[in-house]
């Protein structure tokens, strides 16, 4: 088998030369750096390309070793978990409130298996450390380099930062190159009119953001264009009690804390859900699984009460309405109900009912409870969900309202989700749009190789006729939230397969607006449709 070529052998000659003009002196041997860029452009403050023979700031992660092999790429051996690997400081250049590019080449080593790699930077402050996902779980094979290229920021100061790469189950060695740390120079953000004011007469605007979207640029298009904010992960279980009895409302309350700063309602997402939530909520005191029998009933039960009465107790009505509960839909079973380890525990959809109760006892009356769901436009979803709902109506339990998440593409038909509202008018419930992206693959687990010019322009007009179906039925929608604020950091970049060039959003990596912002302000701005 032929080797493939290092990414970075073609590259070496420009990174030296750049690294002779300046700035490689104050930083220690083997680094190659540059000296600050012109404002316009974005700064290349760290590369590795192990030309020098030596691994560079590079060390091992755990059991691992590294060296450099006769052909200047770094080799990861000796694994023997999958979290180990190979890792380097970037603290040093890394400010609160401002995006970096992380980006690495990596590979098998010729005759190792295919294996799922990921990036990471693990950030320690004061003597507690958390991991953020730059690149999630990416197929690698030793046939030839794959780009790991995500977008990294930090919302408050972090004694150490670490980059690293690691694995999702396998232990392969691993081969690294061409690695480089950019800071993105923002551009100034538009002077446009605010989505939130031009759409205010109809429903609020709201938008799912991290806490690195309540800092620098990405804050300030936030504040200018959305009126209301959901904590995309934040509030989840997995993130406010990790552990049993220790709850933490840190990340979730910097966007809290910024949406009340500047006037943003805050939606609360999410309380009962069958994933991000730790295994301890499934497992007896003796770890084994949960079973039907009424005891482990009253236990998951137990635990769902104290973990609401404790989000209860912190946030009160400062959050205006809350996702209860999330995803329980299935069309495909016999039921309409997805037979998660809720509802094997039950055996049943009598635990929905519970957490509505449980909420509607810890919350403050004025707080909306919503029931959330995705598809609820194909008629199969919309039929299961509206069949639950009623049921949940007439068993008393108190649901205010239906939260349409709203993930479609730029082919699928409007009018399904006009429909899909104009349905649940029947329930004298309030509807809301939860989580709206509209993908431009042509299917699911298409990864294109580019952003498609004419799919932004299809895009575009797509978001005019979805908006003007949501106008129509303004008097029945409370708001519309897009789930991500830019192209960037859209879910869909690494989901259901890594998608870099996705772009379901109206602000693209730049921050600028799209033909998707045009589509619902000014249609006359957009090109006209390809055939």
């Amino acid at each position: 088998m032929s080797t493939p070529s290092s990414p970075a052998a073609s590259r070496r000659s420009v990174l030296t030369a750049a690294a002779a003009a300046g700035g490689a002196a104050l930083i220690p041997a083997g680094f190659v750096t540059l000296a600050a860029s012109p404002a316009h452009a974005d700064d290349l403050l760290l590369a590795t390309d192990f030309s020098t023979g030596t691994t560079e700031g590079w060390a091992g992660r755990g059991a691992a070793s590294v060296a450099v092999d006769p052909e200047q790429r770094l080799l990861i051996t000796g694994r023997t978990a999958t979290w180990n690997g190979a890792a380097i400081d970037i603290t040093a250049h890394v400010e609160v409130g401002v995006r970096y590019q992380l980006k690495v080449f990596l590979r098998l080593p010729a005759g190792e298996t295919a294996a799922d790699l990921r990036t990471t930077v693990q950030r320690d402050t004061a003597g507690a450390s958390s991991y953020d996902g730059v690149v999630w779980n990416t197929a690698v094979t030793d046939a030839e380099w794959t780009e790991f290229s995500g977008t990294y920021s930090i919302s408050q100061a972090a004694d150490r930062l670490q980059f690293y790469v690691e694995s999702a189950s396998s232990l392969t060695p691993i081969l690294l190159d061409a690695f480089t740390l950019t800071r993105i120079t923002e551009p100034e953000i538009q002077d446009l009119m605010p989505l939130k004011d031009f759409l205010a007469d109809h429903f609020t605007l709201g938008c799912a953001v991290e806490p690195p979207e309540v800092v620098g640029k990405p804050a300030e298009l936030l504040a200018k264009h959305f009126a209301q904010v959901t904590t995309g992960n934040q509030m989840k279980p997995e993130s406010i009690q990790p552990t049993e009895g220790v709850f933490d409302f840190s990340k979730a309350d910097q966007i809290v804390d910024f949406a009340e700063a500047n006037g943003m309602r805050i939606w609360g997402h999410t309380l009962l859900w069958h994933n991000q939530t730790p295994a301890w909520w499934f497992l007896d005191a003796d770890g084994e699984p949960l079973q039907n029998t009424r005891a482990h009933q009253q236990l998951i039960l137990s635990r769902l009460e104290t973990h609401v009465n404790a989000v209860a107790a912190h946030y009160g009505d400062r959050v205006w309405a809350w996702d209860v509960v999330n995803e329980v839909v299935d069309p495909e079973q016999a039921d309409g109900l997805r037979h998660s380890r809720w509802y094997e525990i039950f055996d049943g959809p009598k635990y929905i009912e519970k957490a509505f109760k449980i909420a509607r006892k810890a919350f403050p009356r004025k707080v909306k409870l919503f029931i959330n769901d995705y598809n609820t436009e194909f008629p199969d979803k919309r039929e299961a969900m509206f069949n639950l709902v009623q049921h949940l109506k007439c068993e008393g339990a108190p649901v205010d309202g239906v939260g349409h998440q709203a993930h479609v593409d730029y082919k699928r038909d409007p009018k399904l989700l006009g429909e899909t509202i104009d349905l649940f008018r029947e329930l004298g419930v309030l509807q809301t749009i939860t989580e709206l992206d509209v993908s431009v693959s042509d299917y699911m687990e298409e990864s294109l190789p580019a952003t498609p010019p004419e799919r932004l322009i299809a895009q575009g007009w797509y978001y005019k006729e979805l908006f003007d179906v949501l106008r129509e039925r303004a008097d029945d929608l409370e708001s519309v939230t897009m789930w991500g604020l830019y192209d960037a950091v859209s879910w869909l970049r690494t989901w259901p397969v890594r998608r870099p060039h996705e772009a379901p959003l109206f602000f693209d990596d730049r921050l600028q607006a799209k033909s998707a912002y045009w589509g619902v302000v000014d249609p006359s701005k957009l090109e006209p449709p390809t055939a």
